[in-house]
């Protein structure tokens, strides 16, 4: 019996920490306690960001430039709509009959970096976390926008094959 208690704290010892990111930015780095840094990273990479707040206060962007697709960006891990520590890329598509959890399933399957599935309320949508605790320097982080906008990309096409009817 004692041999499984031990066991069992030792197991939950081991378990994740969830860190909040309370340090200051770097000078020069990109992260999500400090949404100024994303807003000027997106800008240099045409994306025309616009900061804003979401319904909880916690800072969000909303932005266009990417293969025709608006999106938003959303900050997580935020303690009173400060310090937060990842972002999600977040592009929701209107209601569509095709647009089912196999049809996203197709997508996951054969796209590593963007997470595409199917809200409660039918909407399809593809996201990209990021975590960002520590800060991301800004090639690292344009090159994470370059997937992002290149997946946006693909997701056009990978529609367009999928949906369109058969001949």
């Amino acid at each position: 019996m004692r041999l499984i208690c031990l066991a069992t704290a030792a197991l939950c010892s081991a378990a994740p920490a969830f860190a909040q990111d309370r340090t200051a930015c770097a000078a020069g780095q990109v992260c999500a306690s400090n949404p100024a840094s994303v807003v000027a990273a997106m800008e240099k990479a045409s994306l025309k960001p616009a900061l804003g707040k979401d319904a909880n206060g916690d800072p969000l962007i909303k932005s266009e430039g990417a293969s025709a697709y608006h999106f938003d960006v959303y900050f997580y891990g935020c303690e009173k709509t400060k310090n937060c520590d990842s972002l999600r890329f977040e592009v929701i598509f209107e209601k569509e009959a095709a647009a089912t959890p196999a049809l996203a399933n197709k997508w996951n399957v054969t796209h590593r970096f963007i997470q595409a599935a199917v809200k409660d309320d039918g909407r399809f949508v593809m996201a990209y976390d990021v975590p960002t605790i520590g800060g991301v320097n800004p090639r690292n982080f344009a090159d994470m926008l370059d997937w992002w906008t290149s997946m946006l990309g693909e997701a056009g096409d990978f529609f367009t094959k999928e949906l369109e009817p058969k001949k």
